[in-house]
């Protein structure tokens, strides 16, 4: 709440806030920094909890996919590398005319 928030001496900057998820105040420096400079608003934990539980659940969806179409999936691999096989490789530093 308003009262619970501290100045950090700058203006229009408190020193804490109150994370969205678990509800804890926090420093500032315990959320992470948006591209705009903005504080998010969860804090780093809860963030990274919430990613993980996302890798997590879509690890697990992609494991029951290719489970249900092995055949498919493993047809998928093959063709892609029969088709890196057969590209030629490209010399790096420019063509005959370098």
């Amino acid at each position: 709440m308003r009262h619970e928030r501290t100045n950090s001496g700058v203006p229009g900057q408190p020193a804490s806030r109150r994370c969205s998820a678990c509800r804890a105040v926090e420093q500032r420096e315990d959320f992470y920094t948006d591209r705009h400079g903005r504080r998010t608003s969860r804090c780093k934990d809860c963030h990274r909890g919430e990613t993980r539980a996302n890798n997590r659940r879509r690890t697990t969806a992609l494991r029951l996919l290719i489970a249900a179409h092995l055949a498919e999936y493993h047809a998928l691999l093959r063709d892609g590398h029969n088709t890196a096989a057969a590209q030629p490789e490209q010399a790096s530093g420019g063509g005959s005319d370098a």
